[in-house]
């Protein structure tokens, strides 16, 4: 029934006088009249309310139309009747009466109300405003069940927490509400997620007028538990015209998509949720229901509301406390990219399910769910065309970082991705002091068991392990490193190290526990000088103008050309880069700037070995034939490369090197350094 004055009336609300008593007889009557759903009221409590002014009365044309009977107790309104003429009902009589209260209470918290559900007067009640905030059996023979209602005025008290910190104001839909009382039910420990105490500073859950409707129409021990359950739920601000206005917005977009929408009741209660929990102010609406999403969504997320998951909530909430990680950034300078799982998108990781072993897609999508209830952390990578190519998921449990899922698409960079992305996990690693990186192995890729392997991954029964010792020294101390962080983890207590190994061992175990360094091994340090045009585009640093080539940037290996000299280079071995002069792009005085593992040196002639090495270095044919001495060039071939946090300036490498007795000259080829200045260079650089 539409509410709102007859044509020709004029409502008066005002206060009855007790002196005026035909007034008074006039309500009294009226009282009478509706005594079977109102019950018996003494005429000496009429008395005492009109000399408390608290007596309201709704005059039509000088009829009275309606009363409303209340207390004033402890800053709450107590609404003991409200009472409308018959012939009067469905006109706006019994808003004019609440409307009259709240201007004379504005600085009360609200009012309470109590009245039989078998009355079936909920949808007036839901009309007016008013919420359900719990059911208890009368005090009459009957003992007939009462609903406790309440309209809140929106004043802060006791109870109310600081909403400063509040990121998302999120209501909820019956769906979530049933998913937290019912345990057998599918959503369950999804819809928990939103309860976890870490939430709650940053998360304040809301219940509709929409959610109380719902909830009325149920019966049972259901309605009770539900009743129960949304008391500790915040209100949502009503704007009965906003909402009104929305609804209208919401349906008249979703007709275009679903033109026979609303199909059923629950669409119904769908739109009503959604609409005034936009007009209440609220920035996401939370709920499992996918036909809800798809229907009113779209238009929800224009007007600045997000349908979400619970799951997504989580996510959502990370979102706005790190905008920047979920923004996309350059992977390694190059036209790839990289960025956080953002809210409601869980749908795109499907494509990379391993289907070829087994792996439904829903259950990638679920397992990226579960991840980010836990609290961990997904990452997608994108390609040039801005394609999905590869997700993984983190999450840490003191020094152990968890790989829950690594998934890339097939693609002829397929092989190179993988082997920048388990060299950026041991980065990402070694930034959170995680010293073991786990890798779970159901349903992994073949070609990233592969290559996890290669790169020091033991194989266990459900993952792969590997060591990240971020520690520099002798053999007994990285050893003694790699013992404790096997025993924190669970894992087997790896082999023992001998002093003076030969390069090769130590080369070896610096890749496997990267990024270990041995100093007392038979591992020659080169300090290799490079121009920063090249460094630029060989090593990242500094980052040029322009993106690098993807294959190049990609890859964990590269090539570096120079002319053959006196000084032999050995591998394995280690670089120190310094840049040994400034280029056109960016300023960078000299430094040493970089570690890398040298793999190999190849000399030979400039057209053989560019065609060999092309696609892992920057300079073309005519340049690699420059550098040629009589018809031979030399390539250094060299992989995980690691950019200094702090650059080792010229002057500062003169002091290092002057400390141990040494020259600091600035070198002008390849020079081999002893292992008390590269340890002193590589701590200094590496210095957080």
């Amino acid at each position: 029934m539409a509410e709102g004055p007859q044509v020709g009336w004029e409502l008066v609300v005002e206060p009855l006088d007790v002196s005026d008593r035909g007034l008074m007889d006039e309500v009294i009557e009226l009282g009478n009249v509706a005594r079977p759903t109102l019950g018996h009221l003494p005429y000496a409590a009429y008395d005492a309310a009109a000399d408390n002014r608290t007596l309201l009365v709704a005059r039509a044309n000088g009829v009275v139309v309606g009363y409303a009977l209340y207390g004033l107790v402890r800053r709450r309104i107590r609404l003991t009747h409200l009472c409308v003429a018959p012939g009067a009902r469905g006109q706006g009589v019994a808003r004019s009466l609440m409307d009259g209260i709240r201007e004379r209470h504005a600085d009360y918290l609200g009012v309470r109300a109590r009245c039989r559900r078998d009355y079936d007067l909920a949808p007036m009640w839901l009309r007016l405003g008013f919420e359900q905030q719990g059911e208890r059996p009368g005090r009459g023979k009957d003992r007939a069940d009462l609903t406790d209602w309440w309209l809140d005025y929106g004043h802060s008290d006791l109870y109310t927490g600081d909403t400063g910190s509040v990121l998302v104001r999120a209501a909820i839909d019956m769906n979530i509400l049933r998913n937290w009382i019912e345990t057998g039910r599918p959503g369950h420990e999804e819809s928990l997620s939103l309860l976890a105490d870490h939430l709650e500073d940053r998360l304040q859950l809301f219940r509709t007028p929409g959610l109380d409707a719902e909830i009325e129409m149920l019966n049972g021990p259901l309605r009770g538990q539900c009743l129960r359950k949304v008391q500790s739920l915040a209100r949502a601000p009503r704007d009965p015209d906003r909402a009104l206005e929305i609804s209208a917005q919401l349906l008249a977009d979703a007709v275009t998509r679903f033109p026979k929408y609303p199909e059923t009741r629950q669409d119904e209660f769908d739109l009503q949720h959604v609409s005034t929990a936009l007009a209440g102010g609220l920035n996401v609406f939370v709920t499992m229901d996918s036909n809800l999403s798809k229907a009113l969504g779209p238009a929800a997320e224009r007007q600045g509301m997000r349908v979400l998951r619970p799951a997504d909530v989580v996510v959502r909430i990370d979102e706005l406390e790190r905008a920047e990680a979920y923004r996309p950034i350059d992977l390694q300078n190059s036209r790839y990219s990289r960025r956080l799982l953002a809210s409601g998108e869980d749908q795109v990781v499907s494509s990379l399910a391993n289907t070829t072993a087994g792996e439904r897609p829903k259950n990638l999508i679920t397992a990226a769910r579960r991840l980010a209830v836990e609290g961990g952390e997904r990452t997608v990578v994108f390609g040039p065309r801005n394609d999905l190519v590869a997700y993984y998921g983190l999450r840490q449990k003191g020094a152990v970082l968890e790989v829950e899922t690594l998934r890339l698409t097939d693609g002829h960079i397929r092989e190179t991705l993988t082997r920048q992305l388990l060299f950026d996990l041991r980065l990402i690693a070694r930034e959170r002091a995680a010293n073991v990186l786990l890798l779970n192995s159901t349903h992994l890729q073949t070609s990233v068991r592969n290559a996890a392997i290669e790169d020091g991954f033991l194989a266990h029964e459900e993952f792969l392990a590997a060591f990240v010792i971020d520690a520099i020294g002798d053999a007994a101390s990285i050893e003694h490193a790699v013992v404790r962080a096997a025993h924190a983890a669970g894992l087997a207590r790896p082999r023992s190290l001998r002093p003076s190994m030969i390069a090769t061992s130590a080369a070896e175990l610096e890749q496997f526990w990267w990024p270990a360094k041995v100093t007392d091994a038979e591992l020659t340090t080169y300090l290799v000088p490079i121009r920063q045009a090249f460094s630029s585009e060989l090593l990242g640093i500094p980052v040029g103008l322009w993106r690098r080539d993807d294959d190049l940037g990609l890859s964990r290996e590269h090539v570096y050309y120079r002319r053959p000299g006196k000084q032999k280079l050995e591998s394995p071995a280690r670089i120190l880069w310094y840049i040994s002069q400034g280029g056109n792009s960016v300023a960078q005085s000299a430094a040493i700037v970089a570690c890398s593992q040298l793999d190999a040196v190849h000399i030979g002639p400039p057209d053989e070995l560019h065609s060999r090495f092309q696609h892992l270095g920057v300079w073309n044919l005519a340049t690699v034939t420059e550098a040629a001495t009589h018809g031979q060039v030399q390539a250094l071939r060299f992989t995980n490369t690691e950019i200094f946090g702090r650059d080792i300036s010229l002057p500062r490498y003169r002091k290092l090197a002057e400390a141990l007795g040494l020259s600091g000259a600035p070198p002008q080829s390849p020079k081999r350094i002893v292992s008390d200045l590269f340890a002193a260079i590589y701590h200094e650089g590496m210095a957080r």
